[in-house]
């Protein structure tokens, strides 16, 4: 949810609770000051009455109980007695509402008992007349500034939204600062300035990590060449006796790995920095069958055999990291692989499948993908082979899962 809807809505919430506890207030209010209006004016009326009783005026309109001398009255004393009642109506047929006042009075040793009404009905609907229209003006009144708070805040977060889409569309590999729309709000400018800032050490930081990787490639690479184009013309000269051979050997095979080791970990630096930025359309289905040209020999030396299903389609990548993915896959199937072993590879509907024969895993298969974990027994393994594979899906944003049924290793990756 945005933060304009959820401003909004909570306004919205909250000044509905406020105007049903002040339409509540406003009626409770009406009700007592027309209340105490009536009884004003029942109590006039009872004036009026004692008045007529003290100087024999004649009643011809209202109504009184000659009670009997006073003295022969244990009670009531002279009182007052508000309160509401029902009272039936015999021309309309029904009950109506009415406030009365029930009085006694004595006048001349005798006591009298008055009682005057007062409908209701009339005040009750003049009661409800108020509040209707003062809900009506207070609905319209609340809609109004709803809708004009959310033009103003739509109109106060407009830079904040559109630097948003700016920042979602900004690629270090551009090296362009970026720009972002200015706001007479303090906040906004403060984030601004400090995007902007972190924007640029970022930028900074990307190009000396990759100066750094381009470096260390071609600065580790050359002392190792040297180092095997020696270990090689040493390994030829017949002046070794068999251990000196032996040891010369193991140490050309593990500069050999060391060369891997180095190839591959700036592979996934150059991969996690997204240095393969450029992409094409690449046919899955040729690339596939080049690199099984390519591992004909490997594959033939354990007499392995392939199945293929391809269909005809293309992907958009950068080619390089679906030449290293597509190796990867397929080297790694041949290695953990039996000899006279079963090799398949399925492509359709967007998701490739490479499965093989091979022993179970004896480590976890959540950490098949980590780095420096490996299944594989051989020298030359260095444990990155489907940690590159899981770094490329990434990039890629390409799901790749694994798992073990039928006797078959299955690495899945959905396109």
């Amino acid at each position: 949810m945005k933060l304009i809807q959820k401003t909004s809505r909570t306004y919205l919430l909250l000044s509905g609770i406020a105007f049903l506890i002040s339409a509540l207030m406003l009626y409770l209010v009406l009700t007592k000051a027309i209340s105490s209006w009536l009884d004003k004016k029942l109590l006039y009326s009872k004036t009026e009455v004692v008045g007529k009783l003290k100087f024999h005026y004649p009643l011809t309109t209202l109504k009184y109980e000659d009670l009997g001398k006073t003295k022969d009255l244990i009670s009531p004393k002279d009182t007052l007695i508000f309160k509401d009642t029902a009272v039936y109506i015999a021309s309309a047929k029904e009950f109506d509402t009415f406030r009365q006042l029930t009085a006694y009075e004595t006048i001349r040793d005798r006591q009298y008992k008055i009682v005057a009404r007062n409908s209701l009905v009339d005040n009750q609907d003049f009661i409800s007349a108020i509040i209707i229209y003062i809900i009506v003006i207070l609905s319209l009144l609340l809609i109004g500034l709803w809708i004009l708070n959310t033009q103003i805040a739509k109109s106060i977060w407009y830079p904040f939204y559109t630097n948003l889409e700016i920042l979602k569309k900004f690629s270090i590999q551009n090296q362009i600062n970026i720009e972002l729309v200015s706001s007479e709000i303090t906040e906004f400018e403060e984030l601004n300035n400090s995007i902007k800032n972190l924007t640029g050490r970022v930028q900074s930081d990307f190009n000396n990590l990759k100066e750094f990787t381009e470096n260390a490639s071609h600065e580790m690479q050359t002392p190792l060449a040297i180092m095997q184009s020696k270990i090689e013309n040493l390994l030829q000269s017949s002046n070794l006796d068999q251990k000196q051979t032996l040891e010369l050997h193991s140490i050309y095979q593990a500069g050999n790995r060391l060369s891997k080791l180095n190839k591959a970990l700036i592979l996934l630096a150059k991969v996690e920095n997204q240095q393969f930025n450029i992409k094409e359309v690449i046919d899955l289905k040729n690339l596939i069958e080049n690199k099984l040209e390519i591992y004909e020999d490997f594959i033939e030396s354990k007499n392995i055999t392939i199945n293929k299903s391809l269909i005809k389609d293309t992907i958009l990548s950068n080619i390089s990291l679906v030449n290293i993915l597509i190796s990867n896959l397929l080297s790694n199937a041949i290695k953990h692989n039996f000899s006279n072993g079963i090799i398949n590879i399925t492509y359709a509907d967007n998701q490739l499948i490479f499965s093989n024969t091979g022993s179970p895993l004896k480590q976890d298969p959540n950490n098949l993908f980590n780095r420096f974990k490996k299944e594989s027994t051989y020298k030359d393994s260095i444990g990155l082979g489907l940690a590159i594979v899981k770094k490329i899906c990434d990039a890629n944003n390409w799901e790749v899962r694994y798992i073990y049924q039928n006797q078959l290793h299955i690495i899945s990756i959905l396109f």
